[in-house]
């Protein structure tokens, strides 16, 4: 009976809907019938008037910064879209994750530069042949999307103003890059090795760690060394001199007037390159992307170049790039709309949700939200908020499950659906982040790093589980039922320790406001789908003004909290004479650099002992170890249920299909999916039943160590 609510078309088009909010980076939005880029219709900006849009589209170098599915590749192809209708400006992509991914050392000349006695170390060449790998994939992806670009727009221009066909315009930049694979490369390395004397008085620290804030920036620091379980030595200028070989081999400042008098040709004055996936990089990566590539490139281009760089949250290295003069946008919750108060914040992010889901509708329907929900108004829209925290490509998520578990069984969708879909989202896509790195392919102690901060969740959501039954404030008493315990605070400095769960959306930060003391704090809120699955309810109170301070009262301090876990499973230790330091001393030793005030010559590191999932960790077994990738392509296709192709894949993983392709490959020889193809000669994954057993079968580890609400069976 109910089926006759929509029609067939209307169905598919509420999944299109949204399936285009799940599209990963470049995925493209276009017109079924006409292939028309659908972006201009579709696109909604987080602020008001286009604001992000147009300051994306200043001939400044940016960095858009957010976690996945923020909508920072919306944004670059939005403002790709616009640039490509400007005869004066040229654009390219780059997937930066990708290029370095498919960055290959060249063996043969590996071989002929050992024979070289004056050379670097064999791993310090092999690092310089991957960086030059890198950096020559990456202006080959750059001249490619050029030449794209001026075939697509240009083609009338380029015939009045040069002779000749693109291909001969793009022979200099052609033949600079071939240089680069010639001998003089292993000649200036040889030449350097005997002239340099290295120094390594002057160390910058990097750390890499679960949870913490690496400050990546001219003179890298750590702000904190909480959380620490890796940390390597990079003598500023042993690297500066790398880079300096880098730059000199490929005489940058060359290629850049080749460019510039290439596109003056046809009336071109800037060139936007769109730098994706810059925060998958590893760090040494990184560093060697800005100071090679990025610094170089804009800092002698004479304002020709103009780099819009994606990036995560405290995953940012700006090298030689001056931050007084480039833009910095921010995509997550509260750098976005926090600006005023905490209820203005709300009603800002709820207004891009709502944008967001009608104008989808709108689009692939023709019809508003009221059609398919039992009620809208602004209770429902508020609820789509907190299951999604504004955040595009969760809100595609959830609506992929209502359209799964209500619209084709002819039911309108309601409130408590939308609480299952959330609960479901958490469930599928975040809940196994910490079972899965049981098996990365990672040291112990970094493991161990990660589990530790599942153990440190387990305590927080624990926390506002027993909160539920105080009663002891005035606020609290005056609540109706269940108080709502899903937001809690700490001091600004601890909130590197909770980095790594905010990146994986265990939680986000809310706000930031001053406690009943006066003190300045940050709120975070913990997910809604975990909230929904451990019977935590969610918010605020909204009866009263006073309200808006709910989420600084007293008891919502974690603050002692988090330093009580940081006493019980971290330690400091001296790596060379094995001492232990007293945790409160930690502060002085990062003013001495962490050196060992024991033995004067070691070094301290904090290390992650994660008591509580040592064992668990210790069991698995070597052979069973992969990537990051790799992991992900398994749950994946243990989460779907179904085969699926590479590209799919891709867009469950914010990776490139090819990449996905070629991992997945490597899987099937170990057994571990299946690669087949179907009727169409397309390439299709499927787990296998020993990947199953080998990865999925201990249920009993994903969730957290957290007791459920019984479930209520008269009900």
């Amino acid at each position: 009976m109910h089926k006759t609510l929509w029609s067939s078309e209307q169905l598919e088009g509420f999944h299109l809907a949204a399936e285009s909010l799940k599209l990963f980076r470049r995925a493209e939005l276009e017109d079924s019938e006409n292939s028309a880029p659908l972006i201009r219709k579709l696109y909604v900006d987080p602020l008001p008037e286009e604001h992000i849009f147009k300051t994306v589209m200043k001939p400044s170098t940016t960095f858009i910064i957010g976690r996945k599915g923020t909508g920072k590749s919306t944004i670059f192809q939005r403002v790709q879209n616009e640039l490509r209708g400007r005869d004066n400006t040229a654009s390219a992509y780059v997937d930066i994750k990708t290029v370095y991914e498919s960055s290959g050392i060249d063996t043969a000349t590996l071989g002929r530069i050992e024979e070289i006695s004056t050379t670097l170390s064999k791993q310090r060449l092999e690092q310089l042949l991957l960086y030059r790998s890198f950096i020559e994939a990456t202006f080959s992806a750059i001249k490619e999307e050029l030449k794209a670009r001026l075939k697509e727009s240009l083609r009338a221009r380029i015939k009045n103003f040069v002779s000749g066909s693109i291909d001969e315009l793009f022979e200099g930049l052609d033949g600079l890059l071939e240089e680069a694979r010639s001998d003089q490369f292993i000649s200036v390395i040889g030449v350097r090795e005997v002239n340099s004397n290295t120094t390594t008085k002057n160390k910058d620290i990097v750390r890499s760690k679960a949870g913490l804030d690496v400050t990546l920036a001219s003179n890298p620091s750590v702000k904190t060394s909480i959380g620490e379980s890796t940390e390597s030595e990079l003598s500023s200028e042993d690297e500066k001199s790398f880079a300096d070989v880098l730059i000199r081999v490929f005489n940058i400042k060359e290629i850049l007037l080749q460019l510039k008098k290439l596109l003056t040709a046809v009336s071109i004055k800037h060139v936007y390159i769109f730098v994706d996936d810059f925060s998958e990089l590893p760090e040494d990566a990184m560093r060697i992307v800005v100071d090679t590539i990025l610094a170089p490139l804009k800092n002698w281009s004479e304002e020709l170049i103009k780099f819009k760089v994606a990036a995560y949250p405290g995953r940012v290295y700006y090298g030689q790039i001056d931050k007084t003069k480039i833009d910095e946008i921010y995509l997550d919750l509260y750098n976005l709309y926090g600006a005023s108060d905490v209820s203005g914040m709300e009603e800002k992010a709820i207004d891009f949700t709502r944008r967001l889901v009608t104008t989808r509708l709108l689009h692939f329907t023709g019809k508003s939200a009221e059609t398919f929900f039992d009620t809208v108004d602004d209770k429902f829209w508020r609820l789509m908020f907190y299951a999604t925290m504004a955040n595009p490509r969760n809100l595609g998520h959830i609506l992929f499950y209502l359209h799964e578990s209500s619209l084709i069984y002819g039911k309108l969708i309601g409130r408590t659906a939308i609480r299952d879909a959330a609960q479901r989202y958490y469930e599928d896509k975040i809940e196994p982040y910490f079972a899965m790195s049981r098996f990365l392919h990672e040291t112990f102690a970094e493991r161990a790093s990660i589990y530790t901060l599942k153990g440190l969740l387990e305590d927080i959501v624990q926390r506002a589980k027993e909160l539920k039954k105080y009663r002891d404030s005035t606020v609290m008493k005056e609540i109706r039922g269940n108080p709502p315990t899903s937001h809690f605070y700490v001091v600004p400095e601890l909130e590197p320790l909770l980095q790594t769960l905010e990146l994986n959306f265990y939680l986000t930060k809310y706000y930031e406001m001053n406690d009943r003391d006066g003190h300045r704090v940050s709120v975070f809120a913990l997910s809604f789908g975990l909230c929904q699955k451990y019977a935590i309810e969610y918010g605020r109170p909204m009866e009263k003004r006073e309200h808006r301070l709910y989420f600084v009262e007293r008891i919502f301090d974690y603050s002692s909290l988090l330093r009580k876990f940081i006493q019980n499973n971290q330690e400091i230790r001296c790596e060379s004479c094995n001492a232990t330091i007293p945790f409160d001393k930690l502060e002085a030793l990062k003013f001495y650099d962490m050196v060992c005030p024991n033995c004067r010559n070691g070094v301290c590191r904090v290390i992650n002992l994660s008591k509580k999932y040592e064992a668990v960790l210790a069991g698995i077994s070597p052979e069973l170890l992969l990537p990051s990738t790799e992991l992900g392509i398994l749950q994946t296709l243990k989460t779907e249920h179904r085969s699926m192709y590479a590209s799919e894949i891709a867009s469950e993983l914010d990776r490139s299909y090819q990449l996905v392709g070629k991992r997945g490959k490597m899987l099937a020889q170990r057994g571990l999916v299946k690669r087949d193809e179907n009727a169409e000669g397309r390439r299709i994954f499927e787990i296998t039943g020993l990947a199953t057993e080998s990865y999925f079968s201990d249920l009993e580890t994903v969730g957290l160590d957290v007791p459920l609400e019984p479930v209520d069976l008269k009900s």
